[in-house]
């Protein structure tokens, strides 16, 4: 699955060269002392979801693999509650979390982030007779529902502009907002960009279905850890830091975004 080569103007990978030290190649080395990192994801594709072949796969959960094999780790992928994730880590239910998490201030004083890996804004959804009635960001206002993944960067972006609680939605994924969406002209959802170039339009799923790019502020994305595990934390960012100086950071981005 590849997104339009236009994507590339909107998603920017933030790729600083570092010097990298070389991992030793002990799990216990790098706070794994089971040689195992539990990565927390929600389905969410084009990050981590399961395509036509029934494989497992996305930018990701390839990226994840790719650094825990140059970390000699064994990965383990746990499905969790996204308004829940910061509890999941917690309780150690999973090791981080990797599935195009938006760095925010509430995140940073809760948890550990690595540095932004991507870039990437909320659009919002409609049905495609639709689209005429939503031309800035202000027009959001006016739709009857606006239904967002709870706990995610959509929500975050509709409280701060104004989306009244009764009117807020709240589903347990971005994919589910889309079946609110297209059960009524008068809701809308408010989603990642990434999710909507391969989820809505012509050609896709939701044909139905439109987005509408109304400029909201870019959002970074980093992976979140443990604030007392800052051992993990900094082998991860030194493994990615390496896989952007050999190229399959690069590989990765050309296989999903094109």
């Amino acid at each position: 699955m590849k997104f339009k080569k236009g994507l590339l103007a909107i998603i920017l990978s933030i790729v600083t060269l570092f010097s990298v030290v070389g991992m030793s190649g002990c799990a216990s080395d790098v706070g794994m002392d089971d040689g195992v990192l539990k990565i927390g994801y929600t389905l969410y594709p084009p990050m981590n979801y399961v395509d036509e072949a029934n494989n497992f796969v996305g930018f990701d959960t390839e990226l994840a693999e790719a650094v825990c094999e140059y970390l000699n780790l064994k990965v383990e992928f746990v499905l969790i509650d996204w308004d829940y994730k910061v509890m999941s880590l917690d309780s150690k239910e999973i090791d981080c979390i990797w599935n195009g998490m938006t760095i925010t201030e509430e995140l940073q004083e809760a948890i550990l982030i690595t540095e932004p890996y991507l870039e990437n804004r909320q659009v919002i959804v409609c049905q495609a007779s639709e689209v005429s009635k939503y031309t800035d960001q202000a027009s959001l206002l006016t739709a009857k529902e606006v239904i967002v993944e709870a706990g995610s960067a959509g929500e975050n972006t509709a409280e701060k502009l104004g989306v009244s609680q009764q009117a807020l939605i709240k589903a347990g994924a971005q994919k589910d907002t889309l079946l609110e969406v297209k059960s009524s002209k008068d809701k809308v959802a408010v989603i990642d960009i990434l999710m909507a170039q391969v989820l809505v339009g012509e050609g896709s799923v939701n044909e139905d279905l439109a987005y509408v790019d109304v400029n909201f502020e870019l959002e970074q994305f980093g992976i979140g850890f443990r604030k007392d595990d800052v051992k993990t934390m900094t082998a991860v960012q030194e493994a990615l830091n390496a896989l952007k100086t050999d190229g399959t950071f690069a590989a990765l981005q050309a296989k999903y975004f094109g």
